[in-house]
């Protein structure tokens, strides 16, 4: 019998566990990072209930708006290449999708990366970079000798605000309200992007979250004068995804791990943390540790019913935990692809199931089905 020589075929795909008596039921959304462009719901059981086929490849991920409409985060494989790595996390299209396909709205921006959310006023939060002046990029810690963008480059991370018209309304700058010195890239990281921003949402005041991978930083950004209220750093996180808040004003946050300083083992582990003070409320983490890792990309996600759903991003591993950490379902994402441009670096070779974030939803939440 010919071998299937994909590791994580071989372990089992699709619906791998689940308990019906304490999940919290629902449909997982879903975005194979190295598909074509679809995004994929599916029920509790794991059985397809509705996939969306979009023209471009994901620029990172969709998710549910209140609506029930897709808003989807496309890859414009005809803008610039502005480093290496640029091609596999650069977005550049954002649509409002209806449940049939239809694109119902649509702004482009060719500096948009990782993440992007709706405003409660309808308009975008938009991550971007622009490329820093040579006198601000001199003051750049850290990251790899010599690895500046072609022409010695370093672009920063910058937070529009777009109307649905491409009109930018309110701008952030990471090099205008945070120190470089105070917030080096970790050694490990290329100096091509400071500090590689991969999350930003909206605080329940209006003020914005802000999570920075590279630099393991996470922090809250006052709209009024961009001053920063809180930031929590590698101290307690490393190379993060997803913080947000909850409603109580705590932060849910997928601390990866990769380079902890506190541990020579890498694992990955959710963390609900007080943003002032940084005390953790709750956490999970596998036990041994080391069974739940995943180097890049992931989410956390708290469900109406306290449990907490969990992407596992780097190997498609979708799951959901009770608030003492027990496992009540998990599914394995069974789309298997490979990238295009950006293809030569570690992570982008090969097919793999990856997913940049996943989300569940109620039933209410997806009216159309």
């Amino acid at each position: 019998m010919t071998v299937d020589q994909n590791t994580l075929r071989r372990r089992g795909l699709g619906l791998r566990a689940h308990d019906p008596a304490r999940s919290y039921g629902g449909y997982t959304l879903y975005t194979p990072i190295a598909g074509p462009g679809e995004v994929h719901l599916v029920d509790i059981e794991g059985r397809p209930a509705h996939t969306w086929r979009l023209p471009h490849p994901p620029g990172r991920h969709g998710r549910l708006l209140p609506n029930g409409n897709l808003f989807y985060q496309g890859k414009d494989t005809s803008g610039p290449s502005l480093f290496p790595i640029w091609d596999v996390y650069h977005g550049g299209i954002l649509q409002e999708v209806a449940p049939d396909g239809t694109v119902l709205r649509e702004v482009r921006h060719p500096h948009h990366h990782h993440d992007a959310t709706v405003l409660r006023n309808g308009n975008l939060l938009v991550l971007a970079v622009e490329r820093l002046d040579p006198a601000d990029a001199a003051r750049i810690r850290g990251g790899i000798p010599g690895s500046e963008a072609p022409d010695g480059a370093v672009w920063g991370d910058v937070v529009y605000e777009l109307t649905w018209d491409g009109e930018i309304v309110w701008r952030w700058a990471a090099i205008e309200h945070l120190d470089p010195a105070g917030t080096p890239l970790n050694p490990h990281f290329a100096r091509e992007h400071w500090p590689m921003a991969n999350t930003v949402n909206e605080l329940a005041d209006g003020g914005v979250v802000v999570g920075f991978r590279s630099a393991s930083t996470t922090v809250a950004v006052d709209r009024k004068d961009g001053s920063v209220r809180w930031r929590i750093g590698p101290d307690v996180l490393a190379q993060q995804h997803y913080p947000h808040e909850l409603p109580g004003g705590t932060v849910l946050v997928f601390d990866n791990g990769t380079y902890r300083d506190t541990t020579s083992v890498p694992y990955s582990r959710v963390l609900e943390l007080d943003p002032v003070t940084g005390r953790r409320v709750w956490s999970y983490e596998d036990n041994p540790p080391q069974n739940f890792y995943s180097p890049y990309m992931s989410s956390a996600q708290r469900l109406p019913n306290g449990n907490t759903f969990v992407a596992e991003g780097s190997f498609g591993r979708l799951f959901e935990v009770t608030p003492d950490g027990d496992v009540v379902w998990e599914f394995v994402v069974p789309e298997f692809g490979a990238f295009g441009r950006g293809v030569g670096l570690e992570s982008s070779r090969g097919a793999q199931n990856a997913v940049f974030r996943a989300y569940r939803y109620a039933g209410e939440e997806v009216p159309w089905l």
